[in-house]
Parts: C-alpha cells; structure tokens; sequence
C-alpha cells in the first residue's frame, strides 16, 4: 500500500483528480472517509471516538477490469488513481476547510438534476374517485 500523502499534496492532487473528471464527456470521483482505529485497550470508549485521527481518500474509480459486455477493446486503460490522507483531531476543523474549497471548485463543471420527468409522472399517475 502507498503511503500516505501530506495534506498539501492530497490537496493539489485532489484538483488534478477532480479537473480530470470535469473534462472527461463522463467522470466519477469518490470521497470517501472513517475513522482510524487506535489500539489503546487503556482509553474509554466514550471518550476515543472524538480523538482518533480520520482517514481520507479520494479515487477515481477506474476498476481497470474488461467490461465483458463490450466487444471492443480500450487501449486507454489508465491505472486507477488513489489518494490518500490521515487528518488528526487538532488539524480536523483547519482540514475541512480547505477540503470543501477544493470540493466546491471541482464541481463547477456538474449539471443541475432534471426532475421535471418525475413530476409528470406522479401528476398522470393520480386517479380521483367520482
């Protein structure tokens, strides 16, 4: 497994992630985190969730698997892209910050989700009782 990246460089590489997706015709990010684990069996329960560090990750989704449903053959297979990052609890709230900039600015490029069809659907579907 790859060592993880300081937060600058998750960051700078996170904008490259993200300005990929956006000029692709069709792109996904995923954004991922949980909480590590510490094995301090000498802490309280209550109190170790709040102060354990949280990991971030953040991949392309590239599986690099042959879709069997496809005849052709793509010779444009690029290598999935992860990332990752440990934040701990006194860097948490100076991270987030910085993690939604990074997010809002990459999701310029998204499309408004069209709902007018489920409208349509629901209001033809109504039956009154005469």
């Amino acid at each position: 497994m790859a060592p993880h990246l300081n937060h600058d460089d998750f960051f700078s590489s996170l904008t490259n992630l993200l300005t990929a997706a956006n000029n692709k015709s069709r792109g996904s990010v995923y954004l991922t985190q949980k909480q590590l684990s510490t094995n301090n069996s000498s802490s309280d329960n209550s109190s170790a969730p709040s102060q354990s560090p949280i990991l971030i990750r953040a991949t392309d989704g590239n599986t690099n698997a042959a879709n069997p449903k496809s005849k052709t053959k793509s010779k444009d297979t690029h290598p999935k892209v992860k990332l990752a990052t440990v934040v701990a609890p006194e860097e948490l709230e100076a991270f987030y910050v910085r993690y939604a900039e990074v997010c809002k600015a990459g999701m310029v490029g998204m499309k408004k989700r069209d709902r007018s069809g489920k409208k349509k659907k629901g209001k033809a579907g109504k039956v009154t009782k005469a």
